[in-house]
């Protein structure tokens, strides 16, 4: 324990040596307008903004946070920021709020934006076409975020200079780009972006999710985002990447190492890491184990991963190396409705029995991570029923409208406001014998649907 903590802490003051070294050569500019004196105002950007800065900070980029900016204050951060941009490694810039196509051009609404007439967007509004060669001086990757694909607020009063042409309602229009550039929209082009009932947008807040993961190639960061976003908002709304980079491998966060890497290269043990350090499946992290068992840092995190994932069962069954029954046929149920064996302390008398007693449960959700707990079923007069423990939240909730049948199981839980959580899953062997439960969870309170779940039965 001793031994791993002093490596914590080696590891820990290399990585804010090299990120305060680095700080001058990352720089990100983040715009957060929600504040709208002539549009509708919108409750998220500011907070996206707080946090997306927050979190390039900590990545070791100087940054510069601009809150509800007029024309003259997000011009004049444009201009200080093309000056810094030529000796940067990696320039940013993030933009919240409301932005619209005019003209066949994307454009950033500044807060005290009037647009009454197309022609004057370029005294009123900041071009995208303008911000774009900005960021492209670069020495490696120019990143454009912007959180702002939303329905055209000035629509209505806006009046064109050219008779005849209509102004787009909703969305961007594409744009190309030059190489070692990228720009992210929340939503694809000629589409709209939700803003979310939370304190971050459903897009931002996977870029949040992601933003920090050590050894998160920065394509894969935006595939990642793409998933999370696409899962979220139910397939309404699916974030777009234009633009092109080299071969050469871009991490905003490096991979932490602790020791030199083998022949695959210092990125690829990290990805897979990534991919497989919040599953629910000890599989997967067995998996990891197979493949990357000679590097001794990321092996010992798979192990403590996967000692995590071992409900307490798997000790008990250890202990007492008592296999438990095999799974009971239906044509050994009929059998026992006629003849009824002698009772046993702990035998399974039914496919019912199964479901009772006390599980382990772990979930993984898209955005919002990971959860763990324990819930017990017992058979009273009023049929199943049931508690659950959320060990995360501290919370010990009633489960309700319990139901056991042909191996499948489904339950509610109610949550805060009234609201309620839906668990289904399906009864299975592992491959140590035990109980296990698999299946999907949804909340009443959220439009998320790929929430997953596995519990093992506790026979202790």
């Amino acid at each position: 324990m001793r031994r791993s903590f002093l490596l914590a802490i080696i590891v820990w003051q290399s990585l804010f040596l090299a990120a305060n070294a680095d700080a001058a050569e990352r720089i990100a500019l983040v715009f957060g307008n929600g504040d709208y004196q002539n549009a509708p105002r919108l409750p998220n950007p500011v907070n996206d903004a707080t946090d997306v800065a927050a979190a390039f900070a900590r990545l070791g980029f100087s940054v510069q946070l601009i809150k509800n900016g007029n024309f003259d204050v997000m011009r004049r951060a444009l201009l200080i920021f093309a000056q810094q941009a030529p000796s940067a490694d990696i320039a940013v810039v993030y933009f919240a709020g409301h932005g619209m196509e005019i003209r066949d051009e994307n454009w950033l609404i500044p807060v005290d934006a009037e647009l009454r007439m197309d022609v004057s967007a370029g005294q009123e509004a900041i071009s995208l076409g303008g911000v774009v060669p900005i960021a492209s001086r670069a020495k490696r990757l120019g990143l454009i975020i912007l959180d702002a694909c939303r329905d055209n607020p000035f629509s209505r009063q806006i009046q064109m200079s050219q008779p005849g042409r209509a102004l787009a309602s909703r969305g961007f229009v594409p744009v190309e780009p030059p190489n070692s550039v990228l720009v992210a929209f929340a939503a694809k082009h000629g589409t709209t972006a939700a803003d979310g009932a939370g304190p971050n947008s459903p897009y931002t807040a996977a870029l949040l999710h992601n933003l920090e993961t050590p050894g998160l190639e920065i394509n894969y960061l935006f595939r990642s985002i793409h998933d999370e976003v696409y899962a979220a908002t139910e397939r309404q709304q699916e974030p777009y990447v234009y633009g092109t980079l080299s071969k050469e491998p871009i991490y905003l966060k490096p991979a932490l190492q602790s020791a030199p890497q083998d022949a695959r290269g210092p990125s690829e043990v990290a990805q897979a890491w990534a991919a497989v350090k919040d599953s629910p499946d000890p599989a997967d992290v067995e998996t990891f184990l197979g493949h990357f068992s000679a590097d001794p840092f990321y092996a010992a995190l798979a192990r403590n991963r996967l000692n995590q994932l071992k409900p307490r069962s798997v000790a008990a069954s250890v202990a007492t190396s008592a296999p438990l029954p095999p799974p009971v046929t239906r044509a050994e149920q009929t059998a026992k409705l006629e003849t009824p064996p002698a009772a046993e302390p702990n035998a399974v008398r039914s496919p019912d029995d199964a479901i009772l007693g006390r599980w382990a449960w772990r979930s993984q959700c898209p955005i919002f991570g990971s959860f763990h707990g324990d819930m017990t079923f017992a058979q009273s007069g009023k049929g199943l029923t049931g508690v659950n423990t959320d060990t995360g939240q501290g919370d010990r909730r009633e489960i309700f409208d319990a139901r056991f049948k042909d191996e499948s199981v489904s339950f509610r839980i109610k949550v805060d406001g009234g609201a309620t959580q839906h668990w289904r899953g399906n009864l299975g062997r592992g491959k140590n014998g035990q109980y296990l439960l698999q299946g999907t969870a949804t909340d009443s309170r959220f439009s998320i649907k790929g929430c997953t779940w596995t519990a093992a039965k506790d026979q202790s």
